[in-house]
């Protein structure tokens, strides 16, 4: 099943619409919003708006492949809520820009990384959403680069995050100095790595776009990539974010061929890699003074989590190659506004980064909880909460 997202929403009995959102370095997003549920339209209730941001060489399709008893986007949908879903820049939806080429590799419209999806893009959707809504606030729900963005944009832009009552971070990525599978091990030659390596990788990976070589793709398969299934070992998300066969739904699997990965840029794949060489949560290092001033007016940034003032709950696996449990440490250690009671551990040993997305049990594992904690933080402002606790 091919059909793009709003037309996969459809087809299932559900509103769609599609919407964009420009930013301030002419990138042009698309929104998807699932406006009300597959019965609740008519019911005269209040519907408090959630954004949902996917994760690295994902869409908004993502939330949307599985039945509507197991999609996240139709859950929140059938429990009331006004659901939009975003796309990062570079994605299948979001392929367009005021004047960049997206099909001209070295013509600047892939020289980015999520540094700009915390800079421009988080808050231009989100302030999209609030401007067509009416609203002046939103709940926030993100997985993997969706996190990570999310975090790194209170450096940029903190008044965005004020206005989020609960961000709900599935698989949260900031420290990658324990990073396993191939970005984990493509780290490895980053640090102090030669010029030309590089560019050879970059050649392989692809010079803008992320369009691996086959001779990349049957690297990494054959050093990551143990399953008896053909179709998991060609997907380079599968091999990269690492898969567990038990969790996965065989049904699902070829709709979800058909929808990842969906476009990213090699950069922004690299600045996961760069983190886990030289350890912290910065801005991509662009490898030189002049090219780190075009992107961040001045040096690599660095990114405080105890800027994140958001109130956040958690949920995170054990065996999670772009999030381990060192590194999940890490970030709760750094974030000063985890709610109490938010910090979810999930409970199955083997729950890996894509599990969150697609795993059979991900509605009884990990949406059930978040569906409580926006339930809380709808009957209180979490927002408050730190205060009163006199952080």
């Amino acid at each position: 099943n091919n059909l793009p997202t709003p037309e996969l929403i459809r087809s299932v009995g559900y509103p769609a619409e599609t919407h964009y959102a420009t930013t301030a370095d002419g990138y042009i997003l698309a929104l998807h919003r699932i406006p009300h549920g597959k019965t609740n339209g008519d019911d005269d209730i209040e519907r408090p708006v959630i954004f949902v941001q996917h994760g690295i060489l994902a869409s908004s399709a993502d939330w949307v492949v599985s039945t509507p008893a197991k999609g996240l986007g139709y859950i929140l949908a059938d429990a009331g809520y006004d659901v939009w879903l975003g796309n990062y820049r570079g994605n299948t939806y979001s392929r367009n820009h005021t004047f960049l080429d997206p099909d001209n590799q070295r013509d600047g419209f892939w020289d980015f990384t999520w540094d700009e999806m915390a800079h421009y893009d988080t808050p231009a959707m989100i302030e999209k959403v609030l401007e067509l809504t009416g609203e002046t606030e939103l709940f926030y729900a993100g997985h993997s680069m969706g996190t990570t963005a999310f975090m790194a944009m209170h450096h940029y832009r903190p008044d965005i995050g004020e206005k989020v009552r609960l961000a709900n971070f599935l698989a949260p990525v900031a420290s990658e100095s324990d990073m396993g599978g191939p970005i984990g091990w493509l780290a490895g030659f980053m640090d102090g790595i030669l010029d030309w390596v590089l560019e050879d990788l970059l050649n392989m990976m692809g010079v803008g776009e992320f369009l691996p070589s086959n001779l990349f793709m049957d690297c990494i398969a054959s050093l990551f990539c143990h399953s008896g299934s053909s179709a998991l070992c060609s997907n380079v998300l599968f091999i990269i974010a690492g898969f567990d066969e038990a969790q996965m739904n065989e049904t699902l699997l070829d709709t979800i061929m058909h929808h990842t990965p969906a476009g990213a840029s090699t950069h922004s794949l690299l600045q996961y890699g760069q983190l886990k060489a030289t350890g912290g949560f910065h801005g991509y290092d662009w490898g030189s003074d002049k090219l780190n001033f075009q992107h961040h007016n001045g040096p690599v940034p660095d990114y405080d989590l105890g800027a994140v003032k958001t109130p956040v709950a958690l949920y995170w696996g054990d065996n999670d190659w772009f999030a381990m449990p060192a590194d999940i440490l890490q970030t709760i250690i750094g974030l000063p506004n985890i709610v109490p009671g938010m910090n979810h551990e999930v409970d199955y040993e083997k729950w890996t980064h894509l599990d969150f997305l697609w795993g059979i049990d991900a509605d009884k594992l990990v949406y059930s909880y978040l569906m409580d904690n926006l339930n809380t933080c709808r009957e209180q402002d979490c927002r408050t909460l730190r205060e009163k606790s006199g952080h």
